[in-house]
């Protein structure tokens, strides 16, 4: 993703890819073939070239975060590859990406906040994602307000969610500093974190690799990733809250009402 850190709007975004790393799932291991349809996507925008991670929720639809969609120039490049490639202008290979066109929910205005987050985007693409990737399927999505329903019944009560993007992780090298320091290797990974919080809007997940009940966090490079229950989709990563991604992190809600309402428009567009 980018993820956002809460104390700067724009200041935790994936940093420039020729400079900096975006992030990865934190805690995690590798997805392999877990979530196919789980992808990664580059984009440009006025300060630079960035990454997000997504996922297919129709033939031609990627689901992600208003932040990594809004303001793009020119196309964005979505690919499934696990590992992702690099961006073509960085020698990756062209044929392994799909372009399409970006768009923000038009009620994002780069606020975080726990209500009326509305950080949702969506990539159209301009041929099938099957054309690239054949067999592949999209994700399924949670039906309109799953998670109210299921906390009304106390459901939610240490319920593992799944996690799961692309981008670099944080570790200690082996010798010399004892400095955090970022790998990078854009490979999808897979992780569990429990319900902090919840609001009509946002999932705040604990992420914490030491917790012994779920296994650890998103980080950036996962922002627009997913977050999903019993296997549907419920949200997708928008911001967190500390430089080595641990301790929350916030999630949009893709079955509340506004997102609901964005997200439908593009599938009666796009219904294949």
């Amino acid at each position: 993703m980018h993820r956002r850190y809460l104390v700067a709007a724009f200041a935790a975004m994936s940093f420039l890819i020729s400079a900096a790393p975006a992030g990865a799932i934190t805690g995690g291991e590798p997805d392999g073939d877990g979530h196919p349809n789980v992808g990664l996507h580059y984009f440009t925008q006025l300060d630079g070239t960035f990454r997000c991670s997504n996922t297919l929720i129709a033939p031609r639809l990627v689901l992600t975060a208003a932040h990594c969609t809004e303001n793009v120039i020119g196309r964005a490049l979505v690919t499934f590859d696990n590992p992702a490639p690099l961006r073509p202008a960085a020698g990756g290979d062209p044929s392994r990406f799909a372009t399409g066109s970006a768009y923000a929910s038009p009620k994002w205005t780069g606020k975080l906040q726990n209500t009326r987050l509305n950080d949702i985007g969506m990539i159209v693409l301009d041929r099938p994602a099957a054309e690239v990737w054949a067999g592949i399927q999209p994700v399924a999505l949670a039906s309109l307000g799953l998670l109210d329903r299921l906390g009304a019944k106390g459901g939610l009560k240490k319920t593992a969610f799944t996690l799961v993007g692309y981008g670099v992780y944080f570790e200690k090298p082996a010798d010399g500093p004892q400095k955090q320091q970022a790998v990078r290797d854009r490979i999808r990974r897979v992780t569990t974190a429990g319900i902090q919080n919840i609001t009509s809007d946002v999932i705040k997940f604990l992420e914490n690799d030491a917790n012994s009940t779920f296994g650890g966090g998103s980080c950036f490079g996962d922002s627009g990733g997913p977050a999903f229950l019993g296997g549907v989709q419920v949200g997708v990563t928008s911001f967190g809250g500390a430089q080595f991604c641990t301790g929350m992190g916030g999630y949009q809600r893709t079955e509340n009402q506004d997102a609901r309402d964005f997200i439908q428009g593009f599938l009666d567009l796009y219904p294949s």
